[in-house]
């Protein structure tokens, strides 16, 4: 059997294509086992006690879907990187570098959009500030991902 030039270069796209989408999206899988595994026990370390008060607050993470909530994730660890003033990180931003390159390994760059511009962070000056804005988000994030756990056991 003969191959034309031009039927063997479209065979050629349509693999390279499905090759393409299918590093689109994320593992999952890995991504909720390794949080289980090695983040959620960073973050009962910390002993964050009070509760959030997130009923004036809009929700983080108002998607059903899991890559959505990914995104809003990825998106908020990206945000507090931004405010980092230093080298060195605290106990606080540790758990939130390792939920970003958690992400930023298992999802394709395209898959989880734009990374945000540290330049368009406005930064929050004062050591006790910045300490009430982690804690914050490390709640927000907190609930982000037993949202993301309760998506992806209903999509199972």
């Amino acid at each position: 059997m003969c191959l034309t030039g031009a039927l063997l270069r479209s065979v050629l796209v349509v693999l390279l294509l499905t090759d393409a989408c299918g590093k689109r999206r994320c593992n999952y899988k890995e991504i909720l086992g390794s949080y289980r595994q090695v983040i959620w026990v960073e973050l009962q370390n910390l002993n964050l006690t009070g509760s959030s008060n997130t009923s004036k607050v809009r929700d983080p993470c108002p998607s059903a879907k899991a890559r959505r909530i990914l995104v809003s994730i990825y998106g908020m660890t990206q945000q507090m990187r931004c405010q980092r003033s230093g080298k060195r990180m605290s106990d606080l931003e540790k758990p939130l570098a390792s939920m970003e390159q958690l992400i930023a390994h298992n999802c394709s760059p395209g898959h989880l959009g734009k990374k945000v511009s540290c330049s368009a962070v406005q930064k929050t000056r004062g050591k006790k500030r910045k300490r009430i804005l982690l804690i914050g988000v490390i709640k927000t994030l907190i609930t982000c991902w037993q949202k993301l756990q309760s998506v992806s056991v209903l999509s199972k």
